[in-house]
């Protein structure tokens, strides 16, 4: 129990400022860079974590004077654009850098097969054989047409010339049988 007091009574000795240190994004094709500006503190005074859910946890903590503390927490949600297993950091100079690589988005349209035929002619005992170490790309039509199909784009295009035609439809058949569902008077 005389731990116990001793443990709260050093935390209400202990008074803490929250900073928020500036930060700075670099922007590119391949990466993005988180850069926090911490000129007063040291690589052991920093922490990075990122979880199993995506969270990135930056903080840092150090002692300022005496039983003063200064403190930094930051967390942000790294989407799924990124490579979370590949995330680095890196402090010089002052600054913090998070690098946060984007993933590599592959394009499905064409593969590259090898493509190698021999023939052989008992006849003779000849060969006509093809030279083997050209490539020949061959189109993969089913991932292509797979990629099309689930693209948002197709979707909305699907939905809406459906629509469309629901109406003309429904327009088509009100103008046949209006007839029978309108009184004319002939006089």
């Amino acid at each position: 129990m005389d731990s116990k007091v001793r443990g709260t009574s050093l935390q209400t000795l202990l008074s803490y400022d929250d900073i928020e240190p500036l930060c700075t994004w670099q922007r590119d094709d391949a990466q993005d860079i988180l850069v926090i500006h911490l000129p007063e503190f040291k690589k052991e005074q920093l922490r990075v974590q990122i979880s199993n859910t995506g969270l990135l946890k930056i903080s840092g903590e150090k002692v300022a004077e005496g039983k003063k503390r200064i403190r930094f927490l930051k967390e942000l949600k790294v989407t799924k654009d990124y490579d979370a297993n590949n995330i680095r950091a890196k402090f010089s100079q002052g600054c913090l850098r998070i690098t946060l690589p984007k993933k590599v988005v592959t394009q499905p349209s064409m593969l590259e097969t090898p493509l190698a035929v021999a023939r052989s002619s008992p006849k003779d005992g000849r060969s006509d054989s093809i030279n083997t170490n050209e490539k020949t790309v061959i189109p993969d039509s089913k991932m292509r047409v797979g990629h099309i199909l689930k693209s948002k784009t197709f979707t909305r295009v699907v939905v809406n010339v459906g629509f469309a035609s629901l109406v003309a439809f429904s327009v088509y058949i009100a103008y046949k049988y209006r007839a029978s569902y309108v009184k004319t008077d002939k006089n």
